[in-house]
């Protein structure tokens, strides 16, 4: 045999030959039944993102039209104007995920001399994932903001769930002792028991979290956090119903709360999850517990109750420590989740109303109350702006990198 003949093979042109083959998804996909597999998956979590998609489309629509036939004025007026722009930020932001994943995908097509089935659908659920992360976003960061809340809560379409009151001293055996004028003692006792009732349903709502966080693999110190929290919240409604019973004499406590078993569940789609989770976390957490927190340690400030200001100083640290945890899952939620999360965080903030609704009665919000530990409107509209600035400040420089 002629030696002369045998053209000289390298071993580097052996190995590029097949890298050129496998490169080709249309060729591989054709043959591989893995790939196929794969295409079809890809396309079923597509129809997914779709439909949830769809479904926060129309629920935002029914609940503009639940508010205007309530005729709650200020939701009802906020959805008018917010339901066009809510369209026009779905389809710009499914149009520059689109954007981005076809020049990403330019690439892949320039690599592989094809456009692979693969590919194509990469560019499909990239839309729809923006579609459905966005309209989430919007869907969870408005409702809460229809009224102000003590703290991160159970709510159901946006409605906080909370348990009834019954005859009982199991949770107002602190003791205390309030004095107010003889008028006023049934109103400010039924604000401290009101007050009480959110502070327990918020131990379901930190219950809720840790299963959450559990489910998607946190830290330990995330959920050692969110158990912490939810001793303070059974502290706090000890706290509350007592200094009720010291203003009117009554031992009632929380009743039975079967609502807690009714509360939504996270998305079981990984991405959709933590953008669930980070956009719940901002605004329940970060957002309602700052607020609480800034409110509260101001009537600590003014409250010349001793014993009343004693309570509103515990809770007042206790609120403040809870939304640092608040920002501690949505910064996590972030550095799992990437760019959808922090999408689904920007979108958030750019829905939030410029003010909330009062959560006090009439007769308090002149600020007469605040002396005995219940805030007044002033208050809370300041205390708002001044969360609402820090809150849409700490999201721009979470996200920055997205």
């Amino acid at each position: 045999m002629d030696d002369r003949a045998v053209e000289p093979v390298s071993i580097d042109e052996h190995q590029q030959e097949p890298a050129r083959t496998s490169l080709d998804p249309v060729s591989v996909g054709a043959a591989d039944p893995k790939l196929r597999t794969r295409v079809f998956r890809q396309l079923r979590t597509n129809v997914a993102y779709l439909l949830l998609t769809i479904g926060g489309l129309v629920s935002l629509g029914l609940m503009q039209w639940l508010l205007s036939w309530s005729n709650v004025d200020r939701g009802a007026r906020f959805l008018r104007i917010a339901m066009p722009l809510f369209a026009l930020v779905c389809l710009g932001a499914g149009l520059v995920l689109g954007v981005r994943t076809l020049a990403r995908a330019g690439g892949c097509f320039r690599a592989s001399g094809g456009m692979g089935p693969l590919v194509i659908l990469k560019i499909f659920g990239a839309t729809l994932m923006g579609l459905a992360v966005v309209a989430m976003a919007i869907f969870v960061s408005l409702m809460p903001l229809m009224g102000f809340s003590r703290g991160r809560q159970i709510r159901r379409l946006g409605k906080v769930l909370l348990p009834g009151v019954e005859e009982g001293g199991s949770w107002s055996d602190l003791s205390m002792s309030a004095s107010a004028p003889l008028e006023l003692r049934l109103a400010l006792a039924e604000q401290w028991r009101e007050n009480g009732r959110t502070e327990h349903a918020s131990v379901a709502a930190f219950a809720r979290l840790t299963l959450q966080l559990m489910s998607l693999g946190a830290p330990p110190k995330l959920i050692a956090e969110s158990q912490r929290d939810g001793l303070d919240e059974i502290r706090h409604t000890e706290l509350c119903f007592s200094v009720a019973r010291s203003f009117d004499g009554q031992t009632q406590s929380p009743g039975d709360f079967p609502a807690a078993r009714r509360s939504p569940a996270l998305s079981r789609f990984r991405t959709m999850a933590l953008s669930q989770l980070a956009v719940e976390s901002l605004v329940e957490g970060a957002l309602q517990e700052g607020l609480s927190a800034r409110i509260i340690a101001g009537l600590a400030k003014t409250c010349p109750l001793l014993e009343v200001r004693g309570v509103l100083r515990e809770i007042a640290a206790d609120e403040g420590r809870h939304a640092a945890h608040g920002w501690d899952v949505v910064e996590w939620c972030y550095r799992e989740g990437g760019a959808p999360v922090g999408m689904a965080l920007r979108a958030a903030v750019w829905a939030m109303p410029k003010a909330t609704r009062l959560g006090v009665p009439a007769a308090a919000q002149s600020g007469t109350w605040e002396r005995y530990g219940i805030h007044g409107k002033q208050r809370q509209m300041e205390a708002f702006q001044c969360a609402r600035a820090d809150l849409v400040r700490r999201v721009a420089e979470i996200t920055a990198s997205a």
